[in-house]
């Protein structure tokens, strides 16, 4: 019985992904990404698709494709129904793209995609359904938990994927209650018992337009790390809010904008690269610093996110991270990362 309990357990090891011992892993998360546009503007001239069909499938990325290329992994939100229906709900914006093209994602550098928001049943649970069906056509990973009070609509879907030795799970909710933390426990305590060394958390949450975190957030955000998450990866303000840090983990409560078929006056379009960098030991990866390459997104006519170069308009975009006020047991980015837009991490915490 011994031996067959021994063998078993050589078994497993042998089976664990190899870790590149002494490598660093990246880690890239973009906000929102929207490959098409508001019905009422489909097809319109100088629009999304109408650049698409204009400049190539390569064109929203091809500015930051460099970035999103040298990394090991990119995580983005899709807010948009890849879909030929037209029956939507009834709302200012529901945002379309014809499945076609999805194969602009194949081009942009993104690995794994979230799915659920405010957008994805815009076009009820049919278009839901489309959208779901031609990111597997494509091949494309994605993954979301859509909830409707306790019961699921649509697709439950974690991902996980090996990275340079690392397996990294991923799950996303939506406008996330409080009732929902025992069931984003039960996601991370699964994606941890499949071998997950990293998992990362999408919420989509927080209000539009607004620079800061509502107050709830802070300790639904520590609530989601204590239950085990790496990172808490936030979308859905449109423009960008602080980052913080609490018990080793990383939180980032609004990516904005990446790339967007309607964009809004009032949102800003400043937006990042957000880079969670871990050096891979032999206990597993280990956080070592994070790094907001600054970008600016373009609206009507161009569409591409692309890097700041100026010095202001690069801090201008690093001070938006930056929590003006302490929140107790939870670090905020230091000054010293105005120079740079990085922070080294040491034993959880950024150092100044």
């Amino acid at each position: 019985m011994k031996l067959l309990r021994l063998l078993s357990l050589l078994c497993l090891i042998a089976c664990l992904p190899a870790l590149a011992l002494g490598e660093t892993l990246t880690l890239s998360f973009l906000g929102d990404c929207s490959i098409g546009e508001a019905i009422q503007n489909k097809g319109d001239e100088n629009g999304y698709t109408w650049m698409l069909d204009h400049n190539g499938m390569d064109w929203p990325f091809s500015l930051v494709r460099e970035y999103l290329a040298r990394d090991d992994f990119t995580f983005a939100n899709l807010e948009v129904v890849f879909t030929e229906r037209t029956r939507h709900v009834d709302k200012m914006y529901p945002l379309v793209g014809a499945p076609r093209y999805a194969e602009a994602l194949l081009y942009s550098g993104v690995d794994a995609l979230n799915t659920v928001n405010n957008h994805c049943f815009d076009f009820h649970l049919e278009g839901y359904q489309d959208t779901m069906t031609t990111l597997d056509a494509f091949g494309i990973p994605h993954f979301g938990s859509v909830y409707v009070g306790n019961k699921t609509q649509g697709q439950d879907l974690l991902m996980m994927a090996e990275v340079q030795g690392v397996m990294i799970g991923a799950l996303g909710f939506a406008y996330p209650q409080d009732s929902d933390l025992k069931l984003i426990g039960q996601r991370i305590e699964q994606l941890r018992g499949e071998g997950c060394q990293l998992v990362v958390v999408a919420l989509h949450w927080g209000k539009e337009t607004h620079a800061l975190p509502e107050s709830w957030q802070f300790g639904f955000a520590r609530n989601v790390i204590d239950l085990g998450a790496d990172v808490v990866w936030g979308h859905h303000p449109h423009v960008l809010q602080p980052v913080q840090f609490y018990h080793g983990g990383v939180i980032l409560y609004s990516t904005g904008n990446f790339t967007f078929g309607t964009m809004s006056s009032k949102v800003d379009r400043d937006t990042g690269i957000f880079q969670t960098e871990y050096e891979i030991g032999e206990n597993g990866p280990v956080l070592t610093g994070l790094r907001v390459i600054p970008c600016v997104t373009t609206g009507r006519g161009d569409y591409r996110p692309y890097e700041l170069t100026e010095t202001a308009d690069r801090q201008r975009v690093w001070n938006k991270l930056i929590y003006p006020k302490e929140v107790k047991n939870m670090q905020n980015l230091p000054r010293s990362f105005l120079n740079s837009g990085f922070v080294k991490i040491e034993n959880g915490l950024p150092v100044e």
